[in-house]
């Protein structure tokens, strides 16, 4: 086997898939956790509980009812409303999450959960500069348990805002937080790419491959930086295992 087949060798069909989804990653996960009050004090409690868990079986209308009688049995609850929040998102009613996240937010200044995820959604709205305010707050706490996330959200706003040299540095200072932290090395290995410092992008590409992530966005990108270097076989070995696991994918259509 060859130098490079074995970089790569965790990029063919023996991983399981797993998607990336950042801009709420995490959220439903530490909701049950980050709270201003001690945890059972609101009757909400229950319902939040419930909710996220319906989140993380992907049964949104049940999350929803659940999160809907979460802010019914405390309108006053920071958690209630970020949950909503979180369920409205992933519905794609962003109209009702904004409500919701400045609703929490109102409640729970000092959250910084909250404060990333109202960010993030502001960034998604247009509103790149108070959307990073939000997200610089969240990063200002110590004990933010989450500042890769927050500077993934940070990177993707200054993106969307077209600061592209806010961008790599948000990236590599959420690998200086996290060095395996996928979503950071794949954004990098496609810049890297983009500008045509295919090894570099390798490497980057190399580092994602042993966390154990893999995506049809990552294999497409695999393959043609493997068909850059010359490694066509390579390529086309990448290219088999897209196909594979992910036949239907727009990425197999970029082919």
């Amino acid at each position: 086997m060859q130098p490079t087949t074995r970089r790569w060798s965790a990029f063919v069909p023996t991983l399981s898939a797993l998607a990336l989804a950042l801009s709420l990653a995490g959220c439903a996960g530490s909701a049950e956790k980050r709270s201003d009050v001690p945890e059972g004090e609101s009757p909400a409690d229950l319902y939040v509980d419930l909710a996220t868990e319906y989140i993380q079986r992907g049964q949104l209308d049940t999350a929803l009812g659940r999160a809907q009688q979460a802010v019914a049995a405390d309108r006053k609850s920071a958690r209630a409303h970020y949950i909503l929040a979180i369920v409205y998102e992933r519905l794609g009613d962003r109209k009702q999450a904004q409500r919701e996240f400045a609703e929490a937010v109102e409640r729970a200044p000092k959250n910084p959960d909250y404060r990333n995820a109202w960010g993030a959604v502001l960034c998604a709205e247009g509103q790149y500069d108070a959307g990073l305010r939000e997200i610089q707050t969240a990063l200002a706490d110590p004990l933010y348990q989450g500042p890769e996330v927050a500077l993934m959200n940070a990177a993707d706003c200054s993106r969307r805002a077209g600061r592209r040299g806010d961008v790599e540095r948000y990236l590599r200072q959420a690998l200086e937080r996290n060095p395996n932290f996928a979503p950071a090395l794949l954004e990098l290995s496609k810049l890297a790419y983009q500008r045509g410092d295919y090894q570099s992008a390798r490497s980057l590409m190399t580092r994602y491959s042993r966390t154990g992530e893999v995506s049809a966005e990552a294999l497409l990108l695999a393959a043609r930086i493997e068909r850059q270097l010359g490694n066509a076989t390579l390529a086309r070995t990448l290219e088999q295992a897209l196909r594979k696991r992910y036949p239907h994918s727009p990425e197999v259509i970029e082919l």
